[in-house]
C-alpha cells in the first residue's frame, strides 16, 4: 500500500461520475491507500485517434508515457484503458512505462468489495478480457459510431437491452444509454450506497 495510486477519471468520466470519483478516493484513503488525481493530461487521446487526428494522438501518447512513468494508474474507463495499453506502443514505438488497471478490477483484485452483479463493459475493453466470462453485450455506442449512425446505434441499444437500468463501468456507454432514456449505475455505487 506504499505505492501511490493515481486516479485517472478520464474526460467523459469527469462528466458521468462526478459523485463517484471523490467517493472512490475517500474510500481508498480510509483503507490506507495513498491516492492522488492525475492533473494532466485530461484526456487519453482516444477521441483524436478515432477522429483521424493522429498527430494530436501521438503527441498525447508521448506525453502520457513521460508524465505517467513508473506510476500505477486507476482508470475510470475500460475503453480508455484499452486504448492507452494498445496505442501508446503503436504511436510512440515504446511500451507503456506505467501500470494501468480499471478501477472496478482494482477493487475486485484488492478484495475491497463483495461479488458484483453482472455489468456492462465497452467492446474495446472486452478485447483485454479474453479469459473472463462473457460480459453484457454491445450497447451500440462505439464512440464516433453513435454520432455518425445514430439510428443504427439506438436500434442496437434498444434491441439488446430491455431493462431500463443498466449497470455499467463505461462512462461513454453510460452517456449513450442515458441519452436514450436508460438509467445507468456504476457497480461501485452499490458499495457506497450501502455505507
Amino acid at each position: 500500500m506504499n505505492q501511490t495510486l493515481y486516479l485517472f477519471p478520464t474526460c467523459i468520466g469527469n462528466l458521468i461520475y462526478k459523485k463517484l470519483i471523490p467517493e472512490v478516493k475517500n474510500f481508498l484513503k480510509k483503507r490506507g491507500y495513498k491516492t492522488e488525481f492525475l492533473k494532466k493530461p485530461f484526456c487519453c487521446g482516444q477521441v483524436f485517434y478515432n477522429s483521424g487526428k493522429i498527430k494530436e494522438a501521438k503527441r498525447i501518447a508521448y506525453q502520457l508515457n513521460n508524465l505517467w512513468k513508473d506510476k500505477k494508474i486507476l482508470f475510470f474507463s475500460g475503453s480508455c484503458l484499452e486504448y492507452v495499453i494498445k496505442k501508446i506502443t503503436d504511436l510512440t514505438g515504446k511500451k507503456p512505462e506505467f501500470e494501468a488497471i480499471e478501477i472496478t478490477e482494482f477493487f475486485i483484485r484488492e478484495k475491497l468489495i463483495p461479488d458484483l452483479p453482472e455489468y456492462h463493459v465497452s467492446c474495446h475493453f472486452k478485447t483485454l478480457k479474453k479469459d473472463n466470462p462473457e460480459f453484457l453485450t454491445c450497447c451500440g455506442f462505439g464512440g464516433i459510431f453513435s454520432a455518425i449512425y445514430p439510428e443504427i446505434s439506438e436500434r442496437i441499444l434498444k434491441t439488446k437491452f430491455s431493462n431500463k437500468e443498466i449497470i455499467s463501468i463505461e462512462p461513454g456507454c453510460s452517456f449513450h444509454m442515458q441519452s436514450k432514456g436508460f438509467k445507468t449505475k456504476h457497480p461501485l455505487e452499490n458499495v457506497f450506497d450501502k455505507k
